[in-house]
């Protein structure tokens, strides 16, 4: 098919010249005629016929061009200059001097485009940028793009094709703070916080322009920013985002933020009420937005976690006493119910994953793996923590079970995929948060060497995207600061008094006697739970 896309050719000739050592032909060409191919404005190319060996040799006037810059400067080139033809002009070369066409007339063509579509009266465009697929695109149309489908593509965790849109939209002048906020939020996410909070910065300067929504997120992701990157104290940071999800007219995120902030500073000293009513207030937001699938994975995945936290509490203050028995029909009790707990809370955790990767939320997905690996490991290192107290020395054995071991191992292989996807995702924060859970793991085996590596990935995670807060967490780790170190040390100094007030009143030597099934009816002890059992998640016409 005919495309107008042309060429230009300089047709030479010599019988005289002979060949150098390395076979090339030097034939010298005037620079006024170089500059006069360069001004065509397209691929050309000078063509010298060989005569003695009956041969066509071929060289680029742009190659020719950039060997002449690199031994003259602009202000004082030669009248002549010799070009070394070295590449026989065979079919491979036909085919590049048609591909180099080929591009440089699209190219052209959807340059004159961009120009033609402008309207007399239109301001001109300010400017127009060409990526490495020669792609054309003007700053006015990546702003446009951006303001009316950046929510789109911010729900869809397509942050890296926003940052790519904000790199090949300069120069520009003033852009709307939706923009700026929306470019913002994509490099917050994929942690280039600087260049977040410049963007950020620049949204928040007209911050009233926004929708309320709006301005509730443009404040907390920017106090977010700072404080990742240590420019503010984890209290002020506390301090400035309550303020901001308690703004009645924050998104639905904001929202569940708030309700987790009122549970935890809740005073009802009733744990069941207290979960009861931060469910109620989470279901109403959920209800009130049924179409917001990746606002409802979220906020399941907290009710869930909340659950989760309380029933290792209770499960704690229930084992206290039946530490270091060998039987104990409370105990039996206590398994008995742990397991039907353990089998609902995995049960909705499976549901919930189904859920997002329906609707392909990836992030989703990781961080429910996450919460998983964590539950387990958490089950894990409570039960060790009940069935392996020392009495005589007051502290808990630390050699870790067979099985326990094996399911941690294979944990761990799980908590390497996820930071790896966490990676692709440029989700650091999450994937630093692995890597911590991790290094726990590992803390707990006493695999030392392994969780060297570990906190040594870490501190590189930390340097490269410079998030300074999470370097003051990773310290506090390292020094020791870890959940199951915690629990032990707790769990051990609480039963120790309990043993040294059994000695205190003389029943020391019975307190760790059986406890039969008729012992336990008689005493008519049972577990202690603030749930009966876990609250239901439903979906949208039964959707799973």
């Amino acid at each position: 098919m005919y495309t107008n896309f042309r060429f230009a050719v300089q047709l030479k000739s010599t019988e005289s010249v002979k060949k150098q050592r390395d076979n090339s032909i030097s034939y010298p060409v005037e620079v006024s005629n170089l500059n006069y191919l360069l001004n065509f404005g397209l691929p050309g190319f000078y063509i010298l016929y060989y005569y003695p060996a009956n041969q066509f040799y071929i060289a680029s006037v742009a190659e020719v061009y950039r060997s002449l810059l690199k031994k003259h400067t602009p202000d004082n080139l030669p009248k002549t200059y010799k070009v070394q033809f070295i590449q026989v002009l065979d079919q491979q070369q036909i085919d590049g001097i048609y591909k180099e066409t080929f591009e440089n007339g699209m190219l052209l063509k959807k340059l004159s485009v961009h120009m033609r579509i402008q309207a007399d009266g239109d301001q001109p465009a300010k400017g127009f940028v060409i990526d490495e697929l020669r792609d054309v695109y003007s700053v006015e149309q990546n702003v446009a793009f951006i303001e009316q489908v950046g929510y789109q593509l911010l729900n869809e965790h397509a942050f890296s094709q926003i940052v790519e849109i904000e790199q090949r939209t300069h120069p520009r002048g003033k852009a709307s703070p939706t923009f700026n906020m929306i470019c913002g939020v994509a490099y917050y996410h994929q942690a280039n916080l600087f260049k977040a909070i410049e963007l950020l910065k620049l949204a928040y300067s007209e911050i009233d322009s926004l929708y309320q929504e709006d301005q509730s997120m443009l404040s907390y992701i920017l106090a977010h920013a700072k404080y990742l990157l240590g420019l503010t104290s984890e209290p002020d940071f506390r301090k400035e985002t309550a303020g901001i999800v308690a703004n009645e007219n924050g998104g639905t995120f904001l929202q569940l933020e708030n309700l987790h902030n009122q549970f935890i500073g809740s005073k009802e000293s009733e744990q069941g009420t207290r979960i009861k009513k931060y469910y109620d207030g989470v279901m109403r937001i959920v209800n009130k937005h049924p179409e917001f699938d990746d606002m409802r994975v979220v906020a399941y995945a907290k009710i869930l976690h909340v659950e989760s936290t309380l029933l290792l509490h209770e499960l704690a203050k229930n084992a206290l006493l039946t530490m270091g028995r060998k039987n104990d029909a409370f105990r039996d009790l206590l398994v008995a119910d742990w397991l039907k707990f353990d089998n609902q809370f995995l049960s909705q955790l499976q549901q919930l994953y189904g859920y997002a990767l329906k609707h392909r939320n990836f992030l989703a997905l990781s961080n429910l793996i996450m919460e998983k690996i964590e539950w387990e490991f958490a089950k894990i290192f409570h039960f060790h923590t009940f069935s392996n107290w020392n009495k005589e020395l007051l502290n808990i054995n630390p050699e870790v079970a067979k099985n326990d071991r094996n399911l941690l191992l294979k944990l761990l292989v799980d908590a390497e995929k996820i930071a790896e996807t966490y990676d692709r995702l440029q989700h650091r924060e999450n994937q630093f948060d692995c890597l911590r859970c991790k290094y726990e793991i590992l803390d707990f085996l006493g695999n030392k060497k392994e969780a060297d590596e570990c906190a040594k990935t870490m501190k590189n995670l930390i340097a490269t995207y410079e998030m300074n807060a999470l370097r003051k967490r990773l310290e506090r780790i390292l020094q020791g600061g870890m959940k199951h170190r915690k629990f032990m040390v707790d769990i051990a100094q609480r039963r120790a008094t309990i043993d040294q007030v059994a000695k205190n009143c003389g029943i020391y030597d019975h307190s760790y006697d059986d406890i039969t099934a008729n012992m336990l009816k008689y005493l008519n002890r049972k577990p202690e739970w603030s749930l009966t059992e876990l609250f239901p998640l439903t979906y949208p016409n039964e959707e799973l």
